[in-house]
């Protein structure tokens, strides 16, 4: 079933505030959740609604705990991970805005959903933008077969001078999200992505979940898993090893091109590289290189102008929230 975008974006309004949000807060989340759609990126969009309605968040106010010229440290309060993710979004931005480079963190958090958005948000500001956050035990450190680490997003925004740059990754072979979705499906996982519950390898998204994934690119995924979980946990008084939807944190840094250049050669300089990229000698059988985040933001131009094509059994999930 294909839908409008401002038809979707009325359903999920909808559909939040008579679960208990604020005509603000529900905006956030389903802008969040619909800009995930938009860019192909089905695993942080709509499905997420149901486990959103259903979370027993206590929607308590936020609060700053510390505050200084260039960072901030936002305690959640347990609060939607979108909407604490939102919050350390506007003000990173206005700190980088403010002292050329910021830096906040938030905990007391859970699920933030694309982190794409925040650093979209950022790269809108004329900054620079990563983001990056922990989450529960889904991933095995390198050489083991057990859970320890999260899948543990990444993400960085350029802008440049036509669009941006947007980095958005995990440091898991496989996302939770992917494999919700290959259940759902009734389809396998790639080979060598996950682990069963006795440690071997599953092409069985069951199995997978009641397993773990493994780290991407092996040993160096790994490695920048355990970068992220503590700068997003350690560091920001977050759980060092979270339990599911408990305590989870992030970080955001924003910095502005002006602290060393002109902006406008900042953003030409990105440009030229995007170019050289762009031209380079291509391998036998590809048309275009592409940059990272191009293909998700053509799909978004596709989607604003033709709707979004949502899978039947969650259209009708959505129709009895």
């Amino acid at each position: 079933m294909r839908q409008s975008v401002a038809e979707l974006q009325q359903l999920c309004n909808d559909i939040l505030q008579r679960n208990g949000l604020s005509e603000e807060d529900a905006h956030i989340v389903a802008d969040i959740l619909i800009e995930a759609e938009l860019r192909g990126r089905s695993t942080h969009g709509l499905v997420r609604l149901p486990g959103i309605v259903h979370r027993d968040a206590k929607r308590r106010p936020m609060k700053l705990a510390r505050d200084g010229g260039a960072y901030a440290l936002i305690d959640g309060q347990d609060n939607l991970g979108y909407l604490v993710a939102h919050r350390c979004a506007r003000t990173v931005i206005g700190k980088g805005d403010q002292t050329g480079i910021g830096i906040v963190g938030g905990y007391n958090t859970g699920h933030s959903g694309m982190l794409g958005y925040y650093t979209t948000m950022i790269a809108d500001a004329g900054l620079i933008g990563l983001a990056m956050c922990d989450t529960s035990p889904r991933m095995v450190p390198w050489g083991a077969t057990e859970a320890v680490l999260g899948s543990n997003p990444i993400s960085a925004g350029f802008p440049a001078g036509k669009g941006q740059v947007i980095v958005d990754l995990s440091c898991a072979a496989v996302t939770n999200g992917q494999l919700m979705l290959a259940m759902k499906d009734g389809t396998p996982i790639p080979d060598g992505c996950a682990l069963g519950p006795d440690g071997h390898l599953t092409t069985d998204p069951q199995m997978a979940r009641e397993g773990a994934a493994l780290p991407f690119g092996g040993h160096k995924g790994y490695a920048l898993s355990l970068m992220v979980q503590i700068l997003s946990g350690a560091l920001v008084r977050a759980s060092v090893v979270p339990e599911r939807g408990s305590n989870y944190g992030l970080l955001m840094i924003a910095i502005s091109p002006s602290i060393f250049l002109d902006p406008r050669f900042f953003r030409t300089g990105v440009e030229e590289l995007i170019e050289r990229i762009k031209s380079a000698r291509k391998a036998e059988g590809v048309g275009e290189i592409l940059i990272p985040g191009e293909r998700s933001f053509r799909l978004r131009e596709t989607q604003l102008r033709d709707g979004i094509e949502l899978d039947e059994d969650l259209s009708l999930e959505l129709a009895d929230l």
